[in-house]
């Protein structure tokens, strides 16, 4: 072989190694090219598996890609958590999580092994559902300021409905108790039908719980009193109802909705997935559908929602450790 064959044969080698190296760049397909899935940790038929339905076809729309809902209920969303944090970093499999699930459930369930800062990516902020402190009509209160000047005079008399020790509920009444400086007791029910029935009847005076569509005629016919909501300001939702802080500054209750995939996610794939939802998330019809269900579009990027997300885990963990559910 003389020196001319092995040059050529080297210069090819070094062009064949080139494109080699330089396909799967080249080839690598734009995102999406292929279904969408959103892992949702409740049933079908909830408020948030809804919301996504709703979503679902202008996200799919905007993406150029079906968008697939896979409900994953059980363990207090953390099977779906676990499914998402697992699943390849590329985008196609994202999970919608509320406040309790991102900022109280793993801290709660440690055994889970789930730290949601480093296991996922935020990719968007979608909604908010405002806490209501409802209380039963006996107790001797006509506002806010009222009832906190009553549970103050009177430490371990109220009573409170709540899903479950470390639920969602409990911890949220348990920050507002901290932040008010008052002391009441919770009483544990096996879910919302059996709490809303034990304020009804007064087998508890208090509850801080998201209204349901039979809450708000409650309201209505004065069986219940709504006397604050978990909002940093009014609600167009419980119009009439004050804000919490306006009498506790800073109290935030908020259950906030959104989207989060597994760490790692290219920025750009986040990014993309997130502007499909927060574009969606502009159309007044679809907010007003929002609205009809007890929730307030809230869209967010995915800084401002990871930006969130670390305020709520702050905010919660003292709470979490003096409740002894870690």
């Amino acid at each position: 072989m003389n020196t001319t064959t092995i040059a050529w044969l080297a210069g090819t080698g070094a062009m064949a190694l080139a494109l080699v190296q330089a396909t799967p760049a080249a080839a690598q397909p734009a995102f999406p090219d292929k279904p969408v899935r959103i892992v949702v940790p409740f049933a079908a038929g909830g408020v948030t598996d809804a919301m996504l339905r709703l979503l679902q076809e202008p996200v799919g729309r905007s993406l150029g890609q079906p968008v697939i809902i896979d409900n994953r209920p059980g363990a207090a969303g953390m099977i779906a958590a676990r499914l998402v944090a697992d699943a390849p970093a590329d985008g196609y499999t994202v999970l919608v999580v509320n406040t309790g699930l991102i900022a109280i459930t793993p801290f709660v369930q440690k055994s889970a092994g789930i730290d949601p800062q480093r296991r996922f990516a935020p990719v968007a902020g979608l909604s908010s559902a405002p806490s209501v402190l409802l209380v039963h009509p006996s107790v001797p209160v006509a506002d806010l300021r009222q009832f906190l000047d009553y549970a103050k005079a009177n430490p371990g008399k109220l009573e409170y409905a709540v899903v479950g020790k470390g639920a969602y509920g409990d911890v949220a009444t348990s920050l507002f108790q901290r932040q008010a400086g008052v002391r009441m007791l919770p009483v544990p029910y096996q879910g919302n039908a059996q709490t809303t029935t034990a304020l009804l009847s007064g087998e508890v005076k208090v509850q801080l719980t998201i209204l349901s569509g039979p809450m708000n005629d409650y309201l209505k016919n004065g069986r219940i009193k709504a006397l604050g909501v978990a909002t940093a300001g009014p609600s167009a939702l419980v119009p009439g109802v004050p804000p919490i802080a306006s009498a506790l500054p800073g109290f935030d209750a908020v259950v906030y909705t959104g989207l989060v995939a597994p760490a790692r996610t290219p920025p750009a794939v986040v990014e993309k997935i997130g502007h499909a939802f927060t574009t969606a998330l502009s159309d007044p019809a679809l907010r007003q559908q929002l609205a009809t269900m007890g929730m307030e579009a809230a869209p967010l990027d995915g800084k401002a929602y990871s930006e969130r997300i670390a305020r709520e885990i702050g905010a919660f963990a003292p709470v979490i450790k003096e409740l002894g559910t870690e």
